[in-house]
């Protein structure tokens, strides 16, 4: 049975019971999931157009966010008398710390199920964090840049700063009920909005069931099993455990009396609605405990006021959340990151619980994982939502039960118990997280190289007939004769690329042993626009330039450098690309590489580079040649027991980072110009680099270097062009 309490017209609107909030079952939600599924699988991508309305629902819930963190501080911490928040501030703070402490030591402890996220870039200057960037998060010294830089912290500060002020203020009435006026009107917003939540699951499950391709699931999957499990033992466990451990009452009785609040707060997905319920529990204890004072209801309903924007134990999970994104997008977080991060956490998730979408995305910017870490939050928010809320109930009743007792001095606590469920819990927890770690790397530890499943467009290589000739044949292929090669080309209708195989992203044999590569893709697709057949052959460094003027190809496609020489000596596309010059290293060695004078002044440091006169004489401007060791090329990665490191450019280095998690690409400062990417023809062969030049400035327009880039560069999916498989058009026939 649940006891609805009676409120006066002035009680503060964090406790004003939400008797018009809409009862939304889980069923509702659950029925509005399958559904918004179903009619993924059915429409296919024609269900993408429901997107709006799921973003729709989520931008009405951050419409509020300010106004209610900023009017609720102000009202909660502004109408108390200076006396009476001087006792509570005295009688709770150790249960606030308390409680911030106890939940992000579990998540941190939690968070070691999540495998250490390893970036593949290492640059220096992104291991450390700028103080100056932090107080530029915490203080707010423009209240409207704060909130117009999504800066949520400061925003926080800002409310107890001058809530706190108002203490002290004088005829403050009118001001007060102003800042209520505007929370509660805050509340009904989000108690109309929250109507929307079927609709809004339906509409958002139905968009990523019709138009998303399957990627990552099996990790997000995970994090939600870690995020679900976490939340269940703080709310059915630990945080109950220690208020029966802090207060007289027993471990079940402190369920059996939250139990309405949790069944209300949970078919809402509303916090605040479960506020009357926990005030009603409180005064319950009060009596019990025998405490018969006349303000015991107003000191109740303050701390409430006052817990309700501090206490939200299920914001905190963004921390996790954060984590999580950080291993999914390969971003490092340095050590001093790593420790402030609960800190700004804390300080970001203050308020409602749709403050959690706003402080992802300032959390995703301040570790360098930005936008994506709020989109992909969004997208499983509506699944979150309900443990974070139950989370946060708990909270609440922690801080009510313990600081109203405190104040009045009636704690009964149990210390030894504390510390027994602390320590077994923490214990447990970290157990388990290191043993979930292990079971998750163990199968993941046979994942193949994601640049080894790459291939070129099956509607290219379906477009062009080609072939690639033996290097024995390619010894013997060099009739073109000298003179124009673009009426060569069309008169035999052969075009031939030579490439070298070892030049990760751009050429390269994938595991089903076929030629692949960003430069593979642009050589398929310049066959097709000329209307030709495909030969590829074979070269080696040392001779591509007697391989090219004795006419064994007509074009050099292989992530090939753009030099001084080249320039000279042979007829060169348009730079197609430019990337900056690096290391690739263990892990290890990173920091010996961090910037030209380090690598100057460390004398016993050897660097590998393969047999390229390009890239050795580059080096040999960097570090004496005696410093310098010549290795095979880096199909196979070298052996890092004679060297240091191995030089690259960084796209290249990174490529070889996202294919052996061991190393990691370096970025130095102050190793010079970037490189460019070329492609070469033969010093004669004008009208062929005219035709080039133009067909590469086609490709750009048309978006086609665009998605290369993004495939072979970036390692997204690619876009196929082929509609998302649908009943209505792969079963039924129907295409819309």
């Amino acid at each position: 049975m649940i006891v609805r309490q009676q409120v006066s017209p002035t009680e503060p609107a964090a406790t004003q019971p939400a008797r018009k909030t809409p009862r939304l079952g889980l069923r509702s939600v659950i029925l509005a999931g399958v559904a918004g599924i179903l009619t993924g699988l059915f429409f296919g991508e024609s269900a993408g157009v429901l997107e709006p309305v799921g973003q729709l629902y989520i931008l009405l819930l951050e419409v509020a966010v300010y106004p209610y963190l900023i009017c609720s501080l102000l009202h909660g911490l502004g109408s108390m008398q200076p006396g009476q928040a001087l006792r509570l501030l005295r009688a709770g703070w150790p249960f606030y710390l308390g409680l911030w402490i106890l939940t992000f030591s579990f998540l941190t402890l939690l968070s070691l199920a999540i495998p250490v996220s390893q970036a593949l870039v290492w640059e220096p200057g992104t291991e450390g964090f700028s103080l100056d960037a932090l107080l530029d998060a915490l203080i707010p010294s423009d209240i409207v840049a704060s909130i117009g830089s999504n800066s949520i912290p400061a925003v926080i500060l800002f409310g107890i700063f001058y809530g706190i002020a108002l203490q002290h203020v004088p005829e403050k009435q009118s001001l007060l009920q102003t800042f209520d006026a505007l929370a509660k009107a805050s509340l009904k917003f989000w108690s109309a909005v929250v109507r929307m939540v079927p609709l809004a699951v339906f509409a958002l499950f139905a968009s990523a069931a019709g138009t998303q391709q399957p990627s990552d699931i099996e990790a997000i999957g995970y994090f939600l099993i870690l995020f679900f499990a976490g939340a269940l033992i703080l709310v059915v466990w630990l945080i109950p455990a220690c208020i029966a451990a802090l207060v007289p009452v027993r471990y079940h009785a402190v369920l059996v009396d939250l139990k309405s609040a949790l069944l209300l707060g949970l078919v809402t997905t509303i916090s605040v609605s479960a506020l009357p319920y926990i005030v009603s529990a409180t005064r319950r204890l009060a009596d019990t405990c025998g405490i018969e004072d006349s303000e015991c209801d107003d000191v109740i309903r303050t701390n409430i006021s006052v817990a309700y924007p501090l206490g939200q134990l299920g914001n905190f999970f963004v921390y996790f959340f954060i984590v999580f994104c950080a291993f999914l997008m390969h971003e490092h977080i340095a050590l001093l990151e790593r420790i402030l991060l609960p800190i700004v956490s804390l300080l970001s998730c203050f308020g409602s619980p749709t403050a959690s979408v706003a402080s992802t995305l300032f959390l995703g910017n301040w570790i360098g994982v930005g936008k994506g870490a709020q989109d992909l939050y969004v997208e499983l928010m509506v699944l979150l939502r309900y443990p974070q809320v139950a989370v946060s109930i708990m909270g609440f009743a922690f801080l009510s039960f313990t600081v109203v007792m405190a104040y009045y001095g009636k704690l009964r606590v149990h210390w030894a118990r504390l510390a027994a469920i602390v320590l077994v819990t923490f214990a447990v927890i970290t157990g388990g997280a290191y043993g979930a770690r292990g079971l998750y790397q163990a199968a993941n530890k046979n994942a193949p190289s994601p640049y080894l499943s790459f291939s070129v467009a099956g509607n290219l290589t379906q477009a062009v007939d080609s072939r690639i000739v033996s290097a024995d044949e390619a010894s013997q292929v060099n009739d073109r004769s000298p003179g124009p090669v673009l009426p060569q080309i069309q008169r035999s209708g052969v075009l031939r690329v030579g490439f070298s195989p070892t030049v990760i992203p751009f050429c390269y044999y994938n595991d089903q042993d076929q030629l692949a590569g960003y430069d593979m893709e642009f050589a398929y697709r310049l066959a097709e626009d000329m209307n030709v057949r495909l030969e590829f052959v074979p070269f080696s460094w040392p001779t591509l330039k007697a391989d090219l003027e004795a006419g064994r190809f007509d074009i050099a496609m292989s992530g090939i450098y753009v030099t001084k020489n080249r320039l000279q000596e042979f007829a060169l596309s348009r730079p197609y690309y430019q990337s900056e010059l690096a290391f690739f290293a263990p892990r290890a060695n990173a920091s010996m590489l961090e910037d030209r004078k380090t690598i100057e002044a460390r004398h016993n440091l050897r660097l590998g580079v393969f047999e390229d006169a390009v890239l050795y004489s580059w080096l040999a401007r960097i570090v004496p040649k005696e410093r310098i060791v010549t290795v095979g090329d880096y199909d196979q990665l070298p052996d890092f027991s004679d060297i240091d490191g191995a030089f690259w450019t960084l796209l290249q280095s990174e490529a070889l980072a996202a294919a052996h998690p061991e190393i990691v690409a370096v970025k130095p400062a102050n190793l010079g110009s970037p490189v460019l990417f070329t492609y070469l023809m033969r010093k004669d062969a004008i009208r062929l680099k005219s035709y080039v030049d133009y067909w590469l400035d086609l490709t750009r327009r048309s978006g086609f270097e665009h998605a290369q880039r993004r495939y072979w560069f970036e390692r997204r999916p690619r876009d196929t062009g082929v509609p998302r498989w649908s009943i209505l058009r792969n079963v039924l026939g129907i295409d819309l």
